[in-house]
């Protein structure tokens, strides 16, 4: 009783000298409204709040507040900034409400440094804040760059969040995810799981399949793939079915060469998504590598048909069409994909042109493949290579030439060109079969 008695006696002492709306001014109050403790005599430093806005103090805040909600932006943030422009100057100085609100009305006017003093000075007065803590590592994040500060205040955010708030559990899974980011751009990765972890043990419902999602892509790029699979299951088991979830667990299953499993996964992505370009891309690009390529024919048309300035998927589809003996959509594919690697590029694609020549010599066009495959050639010139000393010359693409030249009874062009095949796969070092 000692103890509370003498207390009680010290603040009684220190509440004698205070009176009217000074009171109020310095005197400390709860999220409620209720007092705690303050200093009459000093107003710096302020006295520690745990919540930044005070219900019982939004009505001296009423007219600037009312200026932002009528969208009169530029008079609300002339307003704030004349009521508190910093901790130590302004008739609310003292209020972190007002802090708070011209941090929202200099942030909406992208009055940045404004908004950061506003900010910063909030901060000052309630550091424990969540959601200063929050907005803070936002700021930090997008608009610093500063990640490592970043992540630490996400996790500073979580720990002071309030355990009795109703949505208690959302705000905590968000604080954990948004540092899983900061960290994630800093490649620490360890860290990044470890707060993507905390993250889905939160009692956050729905929202959590793309936690598991993000934790997914990380584990496949450090190659811990059984780990992504188990995230990206955890993710479905939420999220039913989502495309982007089964074309990611497709995705390493292609990388474990297990195509079987990944195929019906990329099916379902692509019936639930049909005008996604990845879902048939990646769907064709699996019944490719089974070798299934009638079905893979299909899928690649579909994905050029959504994007039909995509190289490779031209490229893929024709191939697939090649050998599904559909020679005319083939020369199709294989055309528009050249016509696409010309208008940006004069080195490279000889592939492309090297298809086209064989497809061509399939329905006996033999000199338009000869033109096809000359046009290789010069497209893999090492002359225009932007590398020139690491440029070897195919000895496969003069074997075509040779073929071509035969097939059109240029007997003499043709041994010169097979000569000259041979010529450069013995000074590589490689057998021609094996070129």
């Amino acid at each position: 009783m000692g103890i509370r008695a003498a207390v009680a006696m010290l603040l009684l002492v220190m509440c004698v000298s205070v009176q009217g709306s000074d009171f109020f001014k310095q005197k400390n109050y709860d999220k409620h409204g209720n007092e705690g403790k303050g200093d009459s005599d000093q107003k710096e430093p302020h006295p520690i709040k745990t919540v930044c806005v005070i219900p019982a103090f939004i009505d001296r805040l009423k007219e600037g507040m009312q200026l932002f909600y009528g969208y009169q932006n530029e008079e609300a943030s002339e307003w704030f900034e004349s009521k508190c422009p910093n901790s130590t100057a302004g008739e609310l100085s003292h209020d972190c409400g007002c802090f708070f609100w011209a941090f929202r009305c200099h942030t909406a006017m992208n009055k940045t440094d404004l908004a950061r003093v506003a900010l910063d000075s909030a901060l000052e007065i309630a550091p424990f804040d969540s959601k200063l803590l929050s907005i803070k590592g936002e700021m930090l994040a997008e608009t610093d760059g500063e990640f490592e500060r970043a992540a630490e205040v996400f996790k500073e955010a979580a720990k002071y969040e309030d355990k009795k708030g109703d949505d208690y559990e959302k705000n905590l899974m968000r604080h954990y995810y948004n540092s899983a980011t900061a960290y994630v751009q800093l490649s620490r990765a360890e860290d990044a799981i470890d707060m993507y972890r905390k993250a889905a043990a939160t009692k956050q419902g729905q929202d959590k399949w793309s936690i598991y999602n993000s934790m997914g892509l990380l584990l496949y790029d450090l190659e811990r793939y059984e780990e992504a699979i188990e995230a990206y299951e955890e993710a479905l088991d939420i999220e039913a079915d989502h495309t982007a979830v089964l074309r990611n667990l497709a995705g390493v299953y292609l990388k474990l060469d297990n195509v079987s499993a990944a195929i019906p996964l990329l099916r379902i992505s692509a019936a639930r998504d049909p005008d996604s370009f990845e879902a048939w891309f990646y769907l064709g690009s699996a019944y490719q590598r089974n070798e299934q390529h009638a079905f893979a024919a299909v899928a690649l048309e579909n994905a050029t048909k959504i994007s039909p300035k995509h190289t490779l998927a031209h490229k893929m589809a024709a191939e697939s069409l090649a050998y599904a003996e559909d020679y005319g959509g083939a020369v199709r594919h294989f055309r528009k994909a050249h016509s696409l690697l010309k208008s940006h590029s004069l080195y490279g694609g000889c592939d492309v042109l090297s298809g086209l020549g064989s497809v061509l010599m399939e329905v006996h066009e033999y000199r338009k493949a000869y033109d096809a495959f000359f046009g290789a050639l010069q497209r893999c010139d090492c002359g225009i290579a932007p590398d020139p000393a690491d440029c070897e010359q195919d000895p496969v693409s003069l074997l075509d030439i040779g073929l071509a030249e035969l097939a059109l009874g240029r007997v003499v062009a043709a041994n010169s060109s097979l000569q000259a095949a041979l010529e450069v796969s013995e000074a590589q070092g490689a057998p021609l079969a094996e070129a």
